[in-house]
């Protein structure tokens, strides 16, 4: 059984996704866990140092700055084909997006492209600019 978890930036939204991944692990060793981050987050050092997999796709945050929302644009477009190559090839069997940017084009391909069942946590009181987008669909 394949699974994939979205989650980057911070160690608030990394740190529960390893918890969900190692109580998954607990109960379905077989289980194979792959993230989905960016490689400039803390995902890319705390993801491995846990034990698990991660696939690397280009994701930027939104930002009030036309040279940064063009940016920012490009770089969840690029994202959106990456997560894309990467779930065809994973063929997971649920993806769940623990917040952050690199949620929004992974939980978008993952629902809408591919039909693929997705979770999304939040563990702050009020939801994020991301998982209030990703809540609309």
């Amino acid at each position: 059984m394949n699974i994939v978890i979205a989650a980057g930036g911070t160690a608030g939204h990394i740190n529960p996704g390893i918890s969900i991944a190692n109580i998954i692990k607990k109960y379905y060793p077989d289980a194979n866990i792959t993230f989905i981050g960016t490689k400039y987050g803390l995902e890319s050092k705390l993801v491995p140092k846990a034990g698990f997999d991660i696939k690397f796709i280009h994701s930027k945050g939104l930002s009030n700055s036309p040279i940064k929302l063009l940016k920012s644009v490009v770089a969840n477009t690029e994202g959106l084909f990456e997560a894309r190559k990467i779930l065809k090839e994973l063929r997971p069997k649920v993806v769940i997006g623990m917040g952050g940017y690199v949620c929004a084009p992974v939980l978008f391909v993952a629902k809408k492209m591919l039909h693929i069942p997705v979770f999304i946590h939040e563990s702050n009181s009020i939801a994020g600019k991301t998982n209030k987008f990703i809540g609309n669909f």
